[in-house]
């Protein structure tokens, strides 16, 4: 991959001090933390598909820059990590500021079990360092765990070892200079023995917060008091373990809804989702009946996106 040419193409990606808004769970708060560590952007609030929550009105959403969600408008700014075309034949021309791996490679629902391995946390590292951001890593085990954790980066590292390096090669992992390398390799090369102990970790600290579901991805509301309280505790947890960034959560001040719906996967339902022109959307499953997930714009509501 020709990360040089992406990030000429896409210069906002290493432009320091921009307002961003990422998704309300843990591969969003690490996203947040890593942006505002080594670039000082700001996060300015969430949206998890339906709601849209920020500390203060935009005129519009190009103000800001998506995080672990992509965003199908042009001009709109997005790095993501979602499964999000369903056969090179079917344009995406909405997709023209959003960055995701899958796109990058022509990762589409027939190639399913070849798609992205890892977080979107992960790609951002990725695209720090090749822009000449060396970020700033931990050395233990308590760092390893919390970047095997979101989206089940541990469980595909367990079970899907060749998609794995065949990803790092392609982001040029094995290649790079030191600083990269050494970053993700001690992931891939953890144990299984390494990989449990530092779940079970993880899991008393993560149960201790509030998260209770197996291999929970502490997603959260965060127009919701208790919950709110939650998320804070997990971005204290993670500030600490990470050391990245005096991050705050934003207050929640200003909120939109949108319209979300799912349906089964196909290349007709596509089809119709994609003339309804959604705001974002993503093919979470190949086989599961709810697999095609997105979002609308309401009438009333057309301003803040199109």
């Amino acid at each position: 991959m020709d990360f040089e040419s992406l990030l000429k193409v896409h210069e906002w990606l290493h432009q320091p001090g921009l307002d961003m808004v990422v998704s309300p769970d843990f591969d969003g708060l690490l996203c947040a933390l890593v942006m505002s560590e080594h670039l000082g952007w700001r996060l300015r609030g969430f949206y998890d598909g339906k709601v849209f929550v920020l500390d203060a009105p935009v005129q519009h959403i190009r103000e800001l820059i998506f995080l672990d969600i992509e965003i199908y408008r042009p001009q709109v700014r997005s790095v993501g990590n979602h499964l999000l075309q369903w056969d090179s034949t079917i344009e995406l021309p909405n997709f023209t500021y959003a960055v995701n791996p899958n796109l990058l490679r022509g990762i589409t629902v027939r190639q399913f079990p070849q798609k992205y391995p890892f977080a979107t946390v992960h790609f951002l590292i990725v695209l720090l360092f090749y822009a000449g951001v060396r970020v700033q890593a931990q050395r233990g085990r308590e760092f390893r765990t919390i970047l095997l954790y979101p989206d089940g980066t541990h469980r595909v590292l367990l079970n899907y070892r060749q998609n794995v390096i065949d990803w790092l090669q392609w982001m040029g992992v094995k290649k790079a200079p030191s600083p990269l390398r050494q970053l993700f390799q001690p992931l891939a090369d953890m144990t299984v023995s390494d990989v449990m102990h530092g779940l079970e970790w993880l899991s008393k600290e993560l149960l201790n917060m509030g998260f209770t579901k197996k291999d929970d991805p502490c997603r959260f509301d965060p127009t919701d008091g208790l919950q709110r309280e939650r998320a804070a505790r997990l971005l204290d947890f993670l500030r600490l373990h990470t050391r990245w960034s005096a991050l705050s959560l934003p207050q929640p001040l200003w909120q939109q809804e949108f319209e979300t719906s799912s349906t089964k996967p196909s290349i007709s339902n596509y089809k119709q989702m994609l003339a309804q022109n959604p705001l974002s959307f993503a093919i979470t499953s190949r086989s599961r009946g709810q697999g095609l997930q997105y979002t609308l714009v309401p009438p009333h509501l057309l301003w803040l996106t199109d």
